[in-house]
């Protein structure tokens, strides 16, 4: 059992209606292994609710853990995750007590839990993120919960973006972010996922432009010229390298 003093987490699962993988997600966190987790499922069709940012703000309005993060109910923590944050915390390269927000990598995942693809993010950057997509995964995230109450929780009028524009509030509040260098979370891809079936015209431009509103909103924008930056630095920092690698040597696996 992992057990790290004044270091506790809480998991908020957001699930409306019958879900396929429910009871692997549960496994992935109880097989954590972790003395010190809650687990709160915020069911919909027990205690309905406007959506998935409502449900997570529920759910971490009840949390009492000092750090929190959410899971799909399609995806898993990968094994040893928890370990793995903790372990970064406690290191003495960190001083721990500035560090607000923690993320890590990610796995995609088919159906059947067998990896396709690796994904690696790079090291936050302001002045980048202000005019492309940061690479920080939802579930691959951990934030301390007084954090994620200083910035109001998600927008509950958000249906997409709603994980992005929360890392716009935490970076303008100056949240110390470190990311662990490992992979900590799995994306399952299947046609049922909200975010990986096939859009409608009206939904794609429903999603369009709900992003250009939420950037409008925190006063950035999204050019091309921030896109191929980010590119360049995602190459500088060694991510695509380190994906091709990683895909060579985890594509196929069960996870």
């Amino acid at each position: 059992m992992i057990s790290v003093k004044h270091l506790s987490f809480s998991c908020v699962i957001p699930i409306k209606g019958k879900r396929p993988y429910f009871e692997q997600a549960l496994a992935s966190l109880y097989n954590q292994r972790c003395d010190n987790l809650e687990v709160i499922v915020e069911d919909g069709d027990v205690v309905p609710d406007s959506g998935q940012s409502d449900a997570l703000n529920r759910g971490f309005a009840k949390a009492k853990g000092e750090w929190l993060f959410w899971l799909n109910a399609d995806d898993v923590l990968l094994p040893g995750a928890l370990g793995k944050v903790s372990q970064l915390l406690q290191s003495s390269t960190h001083n721990s007590s500035n560090i607000q927000w923690v993320a890590g990598n990610q796995l995609l995942i088919d159906d059947k839990g067998k990896v396709l693809k690796c994904s690696v993010g790079n090291a936050w950057h302001d002045w980048l993120y202000r005019n492309a997509v940061p690479h920080v995964y939802g579930p691959s995230s951990f934030f301390r919960r007084e954090l994620f109450e200083k910035v109001g929780g998600f927008d509950t009028s958000l249906k997409y973006c709603m994980d992005w524009d929360l890392w716009i509030k935490f970076m303008k509040t100056g949240a110390g972010f470190v990311r662990v260098n490992d992979y900590l979370w799995a994306q399952r891809q299947w046609a049922g996922s909200k975010t990986q079936r096939a859009l409608t015209k009206e939904e794609m431009a429903e999603h369009l432009a709900e992003i250009d509103d939420m950037c409008l909103k925190n006063g950035f924008r999204i050019t091309k010229g921030g896109a191929w930056l980010t590119r360049a630095v995602r190459l500088a920092e060694g991510c695509y390298f380190r994906e091709f690698l990683d895909g060579c040597k985890w594509k196929g696996r069960q996870v």
